[in-house]
């Protein structure tokens, strides 16, 4: 290849990520998807190894760009982990007539009959972090592994030896795939271009811990590729064992001061306060805080470890939470002094503690109109001043009760969908 394919770096440390870019093969007999997920097709004599295929709306198009580049049978399929976004995409080549293997870790099954006990919560949750009410968490039909593995699975297709090796990160049915003698290390999710995503408020328990180890073992691989589930793949075993070292660095950061602090005996509120990220790793292309957010690392952190309880005495039975802002407007003089008091904060650029006003007011008087667009303006102003993203998700549907309530249209995300 004489120029670089685009979704690829040899220098991590000033690159720019990016989640789209051109189909085409990055690498010697690999070829790359890229839309919003990387699905990869490696080609072998026996046929093409197929990591994950990716979101069901792209499917045809993945399967058409594949199909376009190499038109050897699929052997095996592997999906990293179950999320929507990287193991839904399977059924083009299905319908084509492609019969693989379908390889993954041996959760994944409970994690598809999860999904189809939790549709509609599924559902709400990714419209809300996603910013799109079109959203669908469809899972009428799965493409169910053929193949699973505990720990790990070792395979030789057309003289290719392939490894699986299960790990935990931001899923407990995590693997990634080791092909030792071309060098080639395709990661999933354990690398996505940002920094982990593992304290995500609205999913389940994800394993920052475990996660640290993952990197850390990957890095000993020596890889000379790396090819994470999102953005730009890294070439150089430099490049890689740094990308892996410094994100596993990036959470150790984080751990070993929430052990410390929960040691101590300090409170959960203490320690969100406390608890900061690396400001050097931070600022890596590779470890934006755009995504997730520390804070929410540390609170995935002190669930694991120790419990849903904030060391607040009142709220282990707390009363309701309008009766709560009810008992707070009373003793302020009324909503109508909590919206003054909030607006004034809001002026001052304060929106924290704005928006802790707006959600007393609007819940102490749900009905009343002063109240929602206090909350409408709070949340709006929160959704312009955060690059997070899903601190921005949070918010923007925040904004969107109080439009309900008020009858205004709904505002949705805007621009392509990225980390």
């Amino acid at each position: 290849m004489t120029d670089a394919p685009a979704m690829m770096t040899t220098d991590p440390l000033n690159e720019t990520p990016r989640f789209t870019g051109p189909a085409q093969e990055i690498a010697p007999d690999v070829f790359i998807y890229p839309e919003f997920v990387n699905s990869y097709a490696v080609r072998t004599e026996a046929g093409l190894l197929l990591i994950d295929p990716g979101r069901r709306l792209a499917a045809p198009r993945v399967h058409a760009a594949i199909r376009f580049w190499s038109d050897l049978p699929v052997h095996t399929c592997v999906y990293t982990h179950g999320h929507l976004d990287h193991a839904f995409g399977l059924g083009p080549f299905l319908a084509a007539g492609d019969r693989p293997h379908i390889v993954a870790q041996e959760n994944l099954p409970a994690r598809f009959h999860r999904y189809r006990q939790t549709q509609g919560y599924n559902e709400i949750i990714n419209q809300r972090q996603f910013g799109d009410d079109l959203i669908r968490f469809g899972v009428d039909q799965f493409d169910w592994p053929t193949l699973t593995f505990r720990d790990s699975l070792a395979q030789t297709i057309g003289g290719v030896e392939v490894r699986y090796q299960a790990e935990k990160g931001e899923t407990d049915d995590h693997c990634y795939v080791w092909l030792p003698q071309k060098k080639y290390l395709f990661c999933g999710d354990l690398i996505i271009w940002r920094a982990p995503n593992c304290g995500n408020p609205q999913k389940v328990q994800r394993y920052p811990v475990e996660w640290a180890d993952a990197l850390e073992r990957m890095a000993a691989l020596d890889a000379k590729w790396l090819f994470p589930g999102h953005g730009p793949a890294v070439h150089g075993e430099d490049n890689v064992r740094r990308v892996l070292t410094e994100t596993a660095q990036y959470l150790r950061h984080i751990i070993q001061q929430v052990l410390e602090r929960l040691n101590a005996g300090q409170s959960h509120g203490e320690i969100i306060e406390a608890v900061t990220s690396d400001p050097e790793l931070s600022r890596r292309p590779y470890l934006l805080e755009l995504y997730d957010h520390p804070q929410f690392i540390v609170r995935n952190l002190l669930r694991r470890w120790g419990g849903w309880w904030n060391g607040i005495a009142a709220d282990l039975l707390p009363a309701a939470t309008g009766d709560q802002a009810s008992e707070i407007a009373h003793l302020a003089g009324g909503v109508d002094a909590l919206i003054r008091r909030g607006r004034e904060l809001l002026g001052q650029g304060n929106s924290t503690m704005a928006a802790h006003l707006a959600e007393w007011a609007s819940r102490a008087a749900p009905a009343d109109r002063s109240a929602q667009e206090f909350k409408r303006d709070v949340y709006e102003f929160c959704v312009a001043r955060t690059e997070n993203l899903m601190a921005q998700g949070v918010y923007r549907y925040a904004m969107n009760e109080a439009q309900d309530a008020l009858g205004e249209s709904r505002r949705l995300r805007t621009g392509p969908r990225t980390l």
